[in-house]
């Protein structure tokens, strides 16, 4: 396969790794591969953030905007297959755990949900429904597009700027492709589409969802001594959480206005 053909088809697998949804048999790649995919990850987002506009703009003609919001949180979960909220409540039960390394990344492996992990994924679960529920109507769609696109993308400064915990895994296989294409095509997805979506003041977005993802990867690296595909899941998770967030004080505020309405 070409060099363009390989590109292209990184769509694909990011696409099939990102949601549940599977458009042929189950593949198993080598690690650069499946780690070129992640050049794609913004895109696939953008698409996320497509369901989720059609899907308010139908349940906001039905119901007041709380259940709206809680209908929103419920889809997004299911066409993301729960992956990144998997993520959340592994990184914090890892982190909870008084210990070494290696005792924090067993507790991560195994796959329980601790006291950490159920409080970690409440606290995230209930600021994406106030967020949801809070955005203004006028930004509501540009929101719905732009926060599953950068915290898709998020996955690039985290990647370049943390050495993965473990020697396998997802941590080590994202690291692998990081370059010379994936993550300039990954950055260029997400900056176009925050600039067109809400033009110059959109591009303060790309750095607040790279800080909020960096500052949560520092954390659990310097517990971890690195970064696995769990604190991943969480970064892009608690990233998309801040942008709405972010998206809800400048509305209220008038400090960004997107390029359409709803």
């Amino acid at each position: 396969m070409g060099a363009g053909g390989r590109v292209l088809g990184g769509a694909l697998i990011a696409f099939e790794f990102l949601t549940p949804l599977r458009l042929r048999r189950v593949q198993s790649y080598d690690d650069r591969t499946f780690a070129e995919a992640l050049g794609w990850y913004p895109f696939i987002g953008l698409l996320i953030g497509g369901v989720l506009v059609l899907a308010d703009r139908g349940l906001s003609r039905l119901l007041p905007p709380g259940p709206t919001a809680a209908l929103l949180v419920a889809l997004l979960a299911l066409v993301s297959g729960g992956l990144h909220l998997d993520g959340v409540a592994d990184t914090a039960d890892g982190m909870a755990v008084q210990g070494d390394r290696a005792k924090r990344l067993g507790v991560m492996s195994e796959g329980n949900t601790g006291p950490a992990g159920v409080m970690a994924l409440v606290l995230v679960l209930l600021a994406e429904w106030a967020a949801l529920a809070a955005l203004p109507g006028g930004e509501r769609a540009a929101a719905l597009l732009i926060a599953p696109t950068l915290a898709r993308w998020t996955v690039v400064p985290v990647g370049v700027l943390f050495l993965p915990a473990r020697p396998r895994g997802l941590g080590h296989a994202l690291a692998q492709g990081m370059w010379p294409l994936a993550a300039p095509l990954a950055t260029a997805i997400g900056v176009i589409a925050a600039f067109a979506l809400f033009g110059g003041p959109g591009l303060v977005l790309v750095l607040i969802a790279g800080i909020a993802a960096m500052l949560l990867a520092g954390a659990a690296a310097r517990l971890l001594d690195g970064v696995t595909g769990d604190v991943f899941g969480a970064c892009i998770e608690v990233s998309q959480v801040v942008v709405w967030m972010a998206l809800v004080a400048a509305g209220t505020h008038g400090w960004i206005v997107p390029t359409f309405g709803a």
